[in-house]
């Protein structure tokens, strides 16, 4: 049996998804596909628009075979860490292939990009020095060094899947991996905002959010259809900022990714930004990029640190999420291959520390919502497994 392994989101899984799953089997001839998905917190730290169960259902539905979780720790980090947390799980589970989306599918490209991030000549080095004393932002003179090192444009690396991409195959690399990466080309831009039958994620969400249903529906595959609708998110400001103010520079030192005396400023704005945005929009500079601000402030909602993420350099099992009907199969054949537990119950990880994460995200998430049935805390124990017909 051939098995292709997916790392993703599904924020929500739309056609470009879907387009990917069949295009990785018509590439690879696997005979299953498995997704190893981010939870409640996307990788940005921002809430997902669904719940991971429904997240799962509308995979499972659209050509996916299983879905197995890519915990907290590991989705709300930078590209390598979340990268190397996907990578960890599809390997120890004895997938055959890594199938990911790209904004180009030049694999000499894409490897000359993770060589450039294995190992940083100090020509780059040099190049990211001068263009930050010119006043450039840390995420463009990085860019634009390594653009010129690859005799490239800058607009040929600038792109989200393709950085994340060339994290992928250095992830690989560094693990020792025996998948082969496959790298299809995506339709569309990651934060195109237009609607159409191949709308971004970052559009459906959008047009769900101003109430225009049938604009981001049209944009699901028909039978995930009936999960898609998302319950109206609460803003998680006054959550974020009760932990916040109570947390000394001390504590915001900790947090995953702080330096440079920046828990001072977070301490300070914390105490009069009226809300989440505004506290992002204060914190703002040329060195640190928005998506890595906003994951700071969502490790201090779900009490991340330092501390925690060094004792856990990788996942240390594998968590089953849901199936689709007629996969038994797979099941058995991934039983016989994993070097990691495969874990379908939450009361086999009680005790287990990144699973303790997962349960804080799940309820953190869940206050975001109306729904009685949303709100109740301990979901993870409730929640049924996700059996797709």
């Amino acid at each position: 049996m051939k098995i292709a392994g997916i790392i993703a989101e599904y924020n929500p899984f739309h056609n470009g998804h879907a387009w990917h799953v069949a295009e990785t089997r018509r590439r690879t001839g696997c005979d299953r596909v498995i997704a190893c998905m981010g939870g409640h917190f996307t990788q940005r730290g921002e809430p997902a628009c669904l719940s991971k169960w429904d997240r799962a259902r509308m995979a499972l539905c659209c050509g996916v075979d299983a879905v197995f979780e890519l915990p907290t720790l590991f989705a709300v980090r930078t590209a390598d860490a979340f990268a190397r947390g996907g990578v960890a799980i599809l390997d120890g589970l004895g997938a055959d292939y890594l199938s990911f989306g790209s904004e180009s599918d030049d694999m000499a490209l894409l490897r000359a990009l993770a060589a450039l991030k294995a190992e940083e000549p100090e020509e780059v080095s040099r190049r990211v020095r001068e263009k930050l004393d010119a006043g450039m932002s840390h995420a463009r003179a990085r860019g634009e060094a390594a653009a010129e090192r690859l005799g490239v444009p800058f607009e040929a690396v600038n792109r989200p899947n393709l950085v994340l991409a060339a994290e992928y195959l250095r992830a690989l690399a560094e693990l020792g991996s025996r998948m082969e990466p496959v790298a299809v080309r995506r339709i569309g831009d990651y934060h195109d905002e237009a609607m159409g039958e191949f709308a971004s994620a970052t559009a459906i969400r959008a047009a769900f959010a101003r109430g225009d249903d049938a604009a981001a529906l049209a944009a699901i595959p028909e039978p995930a259809r009936r999960y898609a609708v998302p319950d109206a998110l609460h803003p998680m400001d006054d959550l974020l900022l009760y932990r916040l103010r109570d947390m000394e520079p001390g504590k915001l030192a900790a947090l995953p990714d702080m330096g440079e005396g920046l828990e001072h400023r977070l301490h300070r704005l914390c105490r009069t930004a009226p809300g989440r945005e505004a506290l992002l929009e204060g914190l703002k500079c040329k060195r640190y990029t928005r998506a890595r601000l906003s994951r700071m402030l969502t490790h201090a909602l779900l009490g991340v640190d330092g501390a925690m993420v060094g004792a856990v350099p990788l996942p240390t099992y594998a968590r089953l999420i849901g199936v689709r009907a007629g996969a038994e199969d797979l099941l058995s054949e991934l039983k016989a291959r994993s070097r990691l537990p495969i874990v379908s119950a939450a009361t086999q990880l009680r005790d287990d520390p990144c699973f303790a994460l997962e349960c804080r995200a799940t309820d953190m998430w869940s206050l975001l919502h109306d729904a009685p049935e949303l709100r109740a805390a301990g979901r993870e124990f409730t929640e049924k497994f996700v059996r797709v017909e």
